[in-house]
């Protein structure tokens, strides 16, 4: 089995776009990726979540292709929700790692704003059970509320407490190029922001922002790229309303053991991590996941000082950018281990969290230099 390096990545600044086509977002990302690889690559697996229901359009990636004039190279199109990026890493990892190709490249593309925001709340709830949960109205953000509430009663916080949350985000996002809010802001703001399924409130809910990314993967040269050291992905078939708790996110719980034990690794040896966070709370219960805290101390450790989580500024202030942020992380995590664009961390290793639906399916990849 062959190594696999991120020899290359690109990114688009996150936020709104309606001067680009889907296609032509991703053809600019992928342009890039490939020029900063110096290679030529041999397959493109795109992720995206609002292709078909936003912007009408199928076999993406052909037309990404098209727009670079490229011919003849196989595409895959993978769909797992808001976590369709990690899990087109995945699938390009294991595709290398067995030999099939030496270099591919993954492109994340979403553009949600290109519809308006009533479609986009029912675009997102697609992910939930369409007929008995999203037919009754329900929807990310109510699930995400519910856990909330219960997590806070459970644990004896304050809404504070996690409310927290949103300012680390935001003071990691202001060093960001790419984040579609760069700008630190105040706890009282948090507090005081628009209550928008109690108990959260506007600055608990990361922004849906157009964006796109490419990696190029290779696994015959490693050039300055740090390596992808494991990959897991695991389901959580149990519905909502019959899970034993709420304040566990089990798909990742799952899928962090074995990545980790796979890269050789402890939740202490982690320099830093990229986690799904588009509501507050999932960040939380993503640090728990993880190993890095536990269980119920996610915000008492955000209390006591600054965590090495979400250094892009996370789905609150770089944005949620929904199919596509699991390709964001991937790069995002690769240059703050090498020190590029971010500041670089003190350590050799970093994860990626990716989930699709509210703790339906979750990737965790693990990298290191």
């Amino acid at each position: 089995m062959k190594d696999v390096y991120v020899v290359g990545g690109a990114l688009h600044p996150a936020g709104r776009h309606y001067d680009k086509n889907i296609d032509d977002l991703a053809a600019a990302v992928l342009d890039k990726a490939i020029a900063d690889a110096q290679a030529d690559i041999e397959a493109l697996f795109v992720a995206s979540s609002t292709a078909e229901l936003g912007n009408k359009q199928q076999l993406l990636g052909v037309y990404v292709l098209e727009s670079l004039g490229l011919d003849k190279i196989p595409v895959f199109r993978i769909e797992n929700g808001d976590g369709s990026g990690g899990a087109a890493v995945v699938a390009a990892y294991h595709a290398l790692r067995a030999g099939e190709y030496n270099c591919v490249a993954v492109v994340g593309v979403d553009k949600p704003n290109d519809v308006l925001s009533n479609q986009q709340q029912d675009i997102y709830a697609t992910t939930l059970d369409t007929h008995f949960e999203r037919y009754f109205g329900f929807t990310p953000l109510s699930y995400a509320a519910l856990m909330a509430k219960m997590y806070l009663k459970k644990y004896e916080y304050k809404y504070e407490d996690l409310a927290r949350w949103a300012v680390l985000m935001h003071a990691h996002g202001a060093g960001n190029p790419y984040a579609y809010f760069r700008r630190p802001v105040k706890l009282e703001d948090a507090v005081n922001s628009e209550v928008v399924s109690e108990p959260l409130r506007l600055y608990d809910v990361g922004p849906l922002a157009d964006g796109a990314a490419a990696a190029v993967l290779c696994n015959n040269k490693k050039k300055d790229g740090p390596r992808i050291l494991s990959v897991t992905t695991s389901t959580n078939a149990v519905g909502f309303n019959a899970r034993n708790e709420y304040d566990v996110l089990y798909s990742l719980e799952e899928a962090a053991r074995s990545a980790l034990k796979k890269a050789g690794i402890t939740p202490r040896d982690i320099a830093a991590a990229e986690v799904h966070d588009s509501f507050s709370i999932f960040g939380a219960l993503a640090l728990e996941g993880l190993g890095i805290v536990k269980r119920g101390g996610a915000l008492a450790a955000l209390r006591e000082g600054d965590l090495p989580v979400n250094l892009s500024g996370g789905f609150k202030a770089r944005g949620n950018i929904l199919g596509a942020t699991g390709v964001y992380q991937v790069v995002e995590l690769a240059w703050q281990l090498m020190g590029r664009e971010f500041k670089r961390v003190e350590g050799n290793y970093g994860v990626v969290h990716s989930m699709g639906g509210v703790d339906r399916v979750s990737t965790v990849i693990v990298v290191g230099l």
